[in-house]
């Protein structure tokens, strides 16, 4: 064979400029899909088309990629808030400097499925940085939209708020919205602003925040179900054993599996406890004395009631439904599908106006503000959370408090 009829040699693939970022988005996807504990360092780098050899030359482990995944989304945000509180108040249009933060949001959409699920997986250094990076976002949202324009409002309702007004504008990443980006925006922004200018919640017209009495059932089922919970929060699914949650309460060793065969049983039962509190109130709602388009009033006053009393098994269901057996995830799901279809149905009696999509994405929205304010432990010693709560998911929603 002649030099000229030899195949030439394959070109040297180059290696991208961007080969870190490109890595980081890989991972972010994967982190998002499966959760931390099951994503593996070779996962990444197949998936990112590299060695898991040339992958830790990037990164030195998984816990530096959640980091550096969590930091990046953030930062987006936080340059976006700089720029606008950098700005004169004299200069600063509300309408604009929202849809600026929105937007923002929405190029990083994972960040907050990211940081309440897996945030906890963090190195204890990283995990400071973005809570206290997170504060700064919720304290500059304030200063921007509630101090500015809601003088009239006091310190508990302002910080009740601003938490709100991060999970409208950041929490889109926990739910999916049959709305293209630019109407989703919008429908966000228009939300925002009717919390921002929404009246104060009136304490006396809802029950007050519950006052803890430690008390513990006799029955050891029930005493294993919410020691479970607490640990699920706190360590999540993948970092706690069965026989960890038993030693809480000085059960060990088969009289452990009398209750529950497996730590996933413990987790099921956890999920399901809190669904058929919902159900009750969904089912308190539906049979309540009051016009048809008040029905949904009264849900979501039964839905905050939960999400504050039992927060811990809330959480549970928020933070750990990846790691459920598939039947009973595909259960929950269907369970949860219908729960909120039923809410839409009475978004769309009180408010005929609106197109399905729209409904659908106002009431995913205004039951994920309920959810991520219910479980920040401080905003529960407020008297005024179940009021607030339940006027934000119904200025959200587009309806009157009354």
């Amino acid at each position: 064979m002649d030099a000229a009829a030899a195949p030439a040699p394959p070109a040297r693939r180059s290696r991208p400029a961007n080969r870190r970022a490109e890595i980081a988005r890989h991972a972010g996807e994967l982190f998002s899909v499966r959760g931390f504990h099951a994503v593996r360092m070779d996962d990444i780098a197949e998936a990112s088309g590299i060695t898991a050899r040339a992958l830790y030359r990037h990164y030195r482990n998984k816990q530096a990629l959640l980091a550096h995944v969590v930091r990046e989304d953030q930062q987006h945000v936080i340059d976006t808030l700089t720029t606008l509180a950098e700005r004169p108040a004299q200069t600063r249009d509300s309408v604009a400097d929202l849809a600026a933060v929105t937007d923002a949001a929405l190029d990083s959409r994972r960040l907050s499925l990211l940081w309440q699920r897996e945030a906890r997986h963090l190195a204890d250094e990283d995990y400071r940085l973005v809570r206290r990076q997170t504060r700064w976002i919720a304290a500059t949202l304030d200063e921007l939209f509630l101090r500015h324009d809601r003088p009239d409002l006091g310190d508990d309702i302002i910080d009740i708020r601003r938490w709100v007004l991060v999970s409208i504008v950041s929490g889109h990443g926990l739910y999916d919205s049959p709305l293209p980006r630019p109407r989703l925006a919008g429908e966000l922004i228009a939300a925002a602003r009717r919390v921002i200018d929404a009246p104060p919640g009136v304490p006396s017209a809802d029950p007050p925040a519950p006052v803890q009495v430690d008390r513990t059932p006799i029955a050891r089922r029930e005493q294993l179900i919410w020691a479970a919970a607490r640990a699920f929060r706190d360590k999540g699914f993948g970092g706690v054993g069965n026989d960890e949650v038993g030693s809480q309460l000085g059960i060990v060793g088969p009289a452990l599996y009398r209750y529950f065969d497996t730590k996933a049983d413990l987790l099921v039962a956890a999920v399901n406890r809190l669904h058929e509190w919902l159900a009750l109130e969904m089912t308190r709602a539906i049979h309540a004395p009051c016009p048809d388009e008040h029905v949904l009033a009264v849900l979501v006053r039964g839905h905050v009631r939960v999400a504050i009393e039992a927060s811990e098994l809330l959480a549970v269901w928020l933070t750990e439904r990846l790691y459920l057996p598939d039947a009973a995830r595909e259960r929950f799901d269907r369970i949860e599908a219908d729960y909120i279809a039923e809410w839409q149905r009475w978004l769309s009696i009180a408010r005929p106006d609106l197109p399905d999509a729209v409904a659908a994405s106002l009431v995913t929205t205004a039951k994920t503000v309920i959810d991520d304010c219910a479980r920040i432990q401080r905003l529960q010693h407020y008297p005024t959370l179940h009021a607030e709560l339940s006027r934000a998911a119904l200025a959200t929603l587009g309806l009157p408090a009354g």
